[in-house]
């Protein structure tokens, strides 16, 4: 059985039934003060007031949380509330980006690569994206791990004695293989499983090793219940997007308006079969020679009265009668 929980600017109150199979009440009702953040992008006034209306437990933020200012200030005020993440691949476009995350208190719920017990659920996470520098499924990786990678290009190419920045947003396939070995209740990952367009097949292998019951994805901007799959619940949360664990919706995604942009500006649009410009010329002179054929004598124009013959091409708007010879003036 889903529940519906109200939104900002409604009367608080229980949860309406909507569905027709529910969790036991138990683990229902720590499902529901678990709460999952579609990415950011630098706004947090949602999840403040989320938390502040809902008082859950938990939350966490599926990546691109790009702070303005660190985290530690942003969630100064949150009360009892703990807060878990996983990266996303914007969260290490800069160094100011990055240290407002991974030098702040909460770099220690950074849940990537790891199953940590979130009030009571295990969680395990997965965030960043596969890159082809490093490793793009389902071909194999180039590099297997981050000390790989390095010994490889070597010590030029690290950052602050370690990895490049950019790519500690990257998915290694040690981690992944890593956390395969463990079991975990819920997944959460910054990339899509398969059935997402844009998807990925070793992340259902993943959730299955894992033996999941629910598997929540972000980085699309997308808001997605693709049901039952493999035998795991599978939800993408969209934009600025809040649900919890249940399934109830308490922050509606917002939608991408640069994805819909794109749409538009990449739309197919109906190809105009143009001339070639010898063919355009010749068509245009045999126009021309027909329009102004036997237009070049008197005798023509006063087929056409009101028009008269200028610099050979007929002008309207006067009368002609007959013509005069001004030689004789």
């Amino acid at each position: 059985m889903r529940y519906r929980r109200s939104y900002f600017g409604r009367k608080k109150g229980r949860a309406q039934v909507c569905g027709s199979s529910q969790p036991e009440a138990k683990e229902l009702k720590k499902l529901e003060k678990i709460f999952l953040c579609g990415d950011p992008h630098g706004e947090f006034d949602h999840i403040l007031k989320a938390i502040d209306e809902f008082h859950p437990n938990a939350i966490i933020i599926l990546g691109d949380l790009t702070p303005d200012r660190s985290l530690d200030e942003i969630f100064k005020d949150i009360g009892e509330t703990k807060v878990f993440w996983i990266p996303g691949n914007h969260d290490t476009d800069s160094d100011l980006i990055y240290d407002r995350i991974w030098r702040s208190k909460f770099a220690t719920n950074n849940l990537h690569g790891k199953v940590l017990d979130v009030c009571g659920v295990k969680v395990a996470g997965l965030g960043g994206v596969f890159r082809g520098q490093i490793w793009m499924p389902p071909a194999s990786p180039c590099y297997s791990s981050p000390g790989v990678f390095i010994k490889k290009l070597g010590k030029a190419t690290t950052w602050r004695g370690g990895l490049p920045r950019r790519h500690r947003s990257t998915i290694f396939s040690s981690v992944y293989d890593k956390l395969k070995e463990c079991k975990a209740d819920v997944l959460v990952t910054h990339e899509a499983p398969s059935i997402h367009a844009k998807g990925f097949e070793c992340l259902d292998i993943l959730a299955d090793q894992l033996g999941v019951k629910y598997f929540f994805h972000a980085h699309q901007h997308e808001s997605k219940n693709y049901g039952v799959i493999n035998g795991f619940v599978a939800r993408g949360i969209g934009l600025r997007g809040i649900i919890d664990l249940a399934g109830n919706v308490i922050v509606p995604a917002e939608a991408d308006l640069r994805e819909t942009a794109n749409k538009f500006q990449y739309e197919k649009k109906p190809k105009v079969k143009k001339l070639p410009a010898s063919k355009f010329r010749r068509l245009y002179k045999a126009r021309r020679d027909r329009q102004f054929k036997g237009q070049s004598s008197w005798k023509s124009i006063d087929k056409h009265p009101g028009m008269e013959l200028r610099g050979g091409f007929r002008q309207a708007g006067q009368d002609h009668g007959p013509r005069e010879d001004k030689s004789s003036n």
